[in-house]
């Protein structure tokens, strides 16, 4: 079996992915692990699509069912570390507006809501994907895919909720910290196509919009790039914003004297 069409994405997806990966780790070791930064899932993903690239092209000699079944667990995963990046920055924008009021614009328990909801889609999506990996299970997917598929659009919304009530109270934001809403705001829409190809997949009955058989441009249109262009936004991004401190009370003092007045807001 020959270099197809579809093995030249995966090559590619290396090409982003493998630099991304470190880039990301890099803001890890820079801002930490604290939920508020995000960035932890960067590396998460970076890593499911680093490993479902490889197995994709390790079919070319080995067309094992095990490889397909792992490419299809990293396929499913990917929307879940997406959204809780954006989520990231979006609790990270809230802790700002704390920092500078005293009374953060969302309680903390929407963003863990948020984190279950997201969660519990990646959760159903592998089971129900895994449960059958045969041509009939694919074409008449596990109910629990396609209740997964709907919770990412659930998501999704909520994201963008909390994205705009952040935005209504973005005069409260410390200097340089409104790019993180602009990440969430522009990720959003490459967010939603990647949510709708989900749906396609699992509800169109189009071949174009099969698993494995489908149109590669289709996903290369609907899904890579879109993926792409996420990443590259958030780790451009978190590569721009400061380091916080531990606590509101050192990152309020820290804010006072960073970043200096020739410090353009974003």
């Amino acid at each position: 079996m020959g270099v197809t069409y579809r093995h030249g994405i995966s090559i590619l997806q290396l090409i982003i992915y493998l630099p991304s990966f470190f880039m990301a780790s890099f803001l890890v070791f820079r801002h930490g692990f604290r939920q508020n930064s995000g960035f932890f899932f960067l590396v998460l993903f970076t890593l499911t699509r680093i490993v479902g690239a490889c197995c994709d092209l390790a079919t070319i000699h080995n067309s094992s069912t095990g490889i397909f079944i792992a490419a299809a667990i990293c396929g499913s995963i990917g929307l879940s570390p997406l959204m809780l990046t954006c989520s990231g920055l979006l609790s990270r924008a809230n802790l700002s507006i704390q920092n500078t009021t005293d009374q953060p614009a969302l309680h903390t328990l929407f963003f863990h809501f948020f984190r279950l909801m997201t969660i519990l889609c990646m959760v159903l999506s592998i089971v129900g994907i895994t449960s059958d990996m045969s041509p009939e299970g694919l074409s008449h997917p596990d109910i629990k895919v396609k209740v997964g598929a709907i919770l990412y659009v659930v998501t999704w919304a909520l994201m963008c909720l909390y994205l705009a009530m952040l935005i209504w109270r973005r005069y409260a934001l410390e200097k340089g910290e409104r790019r993180t809403l602009v990440a969430v705001a522009i990720s959003a829409p490459f967010i939603l196509v990647r949510v709708i190809y989900s749906l396609l997949i699992w509800f169109a009955h189009d071949s174009a919009f099969s698993l494995f058989n489908g149109s590669v441009t289709v996903q290369l249109v609907m899904s890579v790039l879109e993926e792409f262009a996420v990443v590259i936004v958030c780790l451009g991004v978190g590569m721009t914003l400061r380091m916080r401190s531990m606590t509101p009370a050192q990152d309020a003092k820290a804010s006072s004297a960073y970043p200096p007045a020739s410090y353009a807001n974003a």
